[in-house]
């Protein structure tokens, strides 16, 4: 039985039970940008679907280490929310259709929106967006490294070369399995193949509305990771995996039609595609404090990693922080679409895409004004050049990717004070905490995190 947005939620667990489920993942991702879940078996399905499941709002402090910092808007280790799984995005980690996974929404003991919950946050950026005539579609890049050996002894699964055959021959049989994975899962890979830095892999997740954009996103690395440990392989979506080598990004492609008009015209973006573009572009700083959040994102964001070290856009600029992507002219101007480089997979996917809509969201409100695009490496052009055209370097710290997030009026209000507070503080302890190792600890230090 398929189960559908129209199903009521008793015919979901029904749907579900009758499909063969035998036990329910549901997960939150924190603001240190992991992946906190629990589970539940056939028999208390109901009972999670219409109680939810105890989750303590600490979570919200909760640090990549494990440790717990402290933030006004969170008690401590006071209270009580509930983690509501929404069955209508419930889908199976595999074919054989036994363990499914499921978001979770955080709301009171009462039922009740919450202030911190990550997901719901997003929700508000894409109600404003369709209060604004925008139909939205964001769809995720995802890079990650694969290791043969254990965790105290990892070793990269493939040795290149770079987008090479032989290493994708080599993954073949994780490779098609995991194709068939997300098949069934239904978020179907656009594309998969290895990438530039050895291990490294990429799959392209299929365009969608951004709360389900990001739900697919959260799904696939799950996906991935089960997938992977059936073939004794281990991966991680950390920024860097390897110190020395290119590291995880985690790409945000974004397109909108307004009122039915498309977010390209041919030749380049609209007129209100650039205004969306310009809103994002004047945010980047801010931007980079949530998109890019971890002790080592600062190490993959430099020049020649086509990681977006500058703040500019460019039609298929790939060293560009926004790359224009006007797609094959068989499918323009529908295909038309912007990538934001700068993202890394240790964020939150909900609390970045959320960040992005809002900025994108401003800029169409105020109409702003984008400048010329850079039709070459802006690492380029001289210093007096960058200046002139108004092109600068994003954060080279995470000290400073976060003070311009805590700068920015348009972001603070979109995430509310009850986010940004508890997230600047996880990610300031992390600062603290790792901040000071050497690139190669603190590259152990994620590794397995993500």
């Amino acid at each position: 039985m398929a189960i559908t947005d129209s199903l009521q939620p008793a015919d979901r667990v029904n749907a579900l039970l009758d499909g063969g489920l035998r036990m329910l993942v549901t997960s939150i991702v924190d603001n240190a940008g992991i992946t906190r879940a629990k589970s539940v078996p056939a028999e208390r399905l109901r009972t999670a679907a219409r109680d939810g499941i105890g989750l303590s709002p600490v979570f919200a402090i909760m640090c990549a280490d494990d440790g717990i910092t402290s933030s006004p808007a969170v008690n401590g280790a006071v209270g009580d929310n509930r983690l509501i799984p929404d069955l209508s995005a419930a889908a199976p980690l595999g074919p054989d259709r036994t363990v499914y996974w499921a978001p979770a929404d955080q709301l009171s003991q009462d039922h009740e929106p919450i202030a911190i919950c990550q997901r719901a946050a997003l929700r508000r950026q894409e109600e404003r967006a369709v209060a604004a005539g925008l139909d939205v579609k964001l769809g995720f890049e995802l890079e990650f490294t694969v290791f043969r050996g254990d965790h105290g002894d990892p070793r990269v699964a493939t040795l290149g070369p770079a987008y090479g055959v032989l290493a994708t021959l080599t993954l073949e049989d994780f490779a098609v399995e995991l194709l068939e994975a997300l098949d069934a899962a239904g978020v179907p890979a656009e594309q998969l193949h290895p990438e530039y830095a050895q291990g490294q892999v990429e799959v392209s997740l299929p365009p969608a509305s951004p709360v389900k954009a990001a739900d697919q996103s959260q799904l696939a690395r799950l996906v991935v990771h089960r997938v992977a440990r059936k073939h004794d392989l281990l991966v991680s979506f950390a920024p860097i995996t390897v110190a020395g080598y290119v590291g995880n990004g985690a790409h945000i492609h974004f397109s909108a039609a307004l009122n039915g008009l498309p977010f390209g015209d041919g030749g380049g973006p609209s007129e209100h595609g650039r205004h969306l573009i310009a809103g994002v572009l004047a945010e980047l700083d801010g931007l980079t404090g949530v998109l890019a959040p971890s002790v080592v994102s600062a190490d993959r964001r430099v020049p020649g990693n086509w990681a977006g070290a500058y703040a500019c856009w460019g039609p298929e600029n790939r060293e560009a922080a926004l790359r224009y992507v006007p797609g094959s002219i068989t499918s323009r101007p529908e295909s038309a679409n912007c990538e934001i480089k700068i993202g890394d997979p240790s964020g939150n996917a909900y609390l970045s895409a959320a960040a992005v809509l809002a900025s994108a969201l401003a800029g169409l409100e105020r109409r702003a004004d984008l400048p010329a695009g850079l039709d070459r490496d802006p690492a380029t052009y001289s210093e007096s050049e960058l200046a002139a055209m108004g092109v600068r370097r994003l954060p080279l710290t995470l000290a400073d990717a976060l003070g311009a997030l805590e700068e920015s009026t348009v972001i603070r209000e979109a995430l509310g004070e009850a986010i940004v507070d508890p997230f600047l503080a996880v990610r300031r302890h992390d600062a603290q905490s790792l901040g000071g190792l050497s690139l190669e600890e603190r590259v152990r230090a994620l590794r397995w995190r993500y």
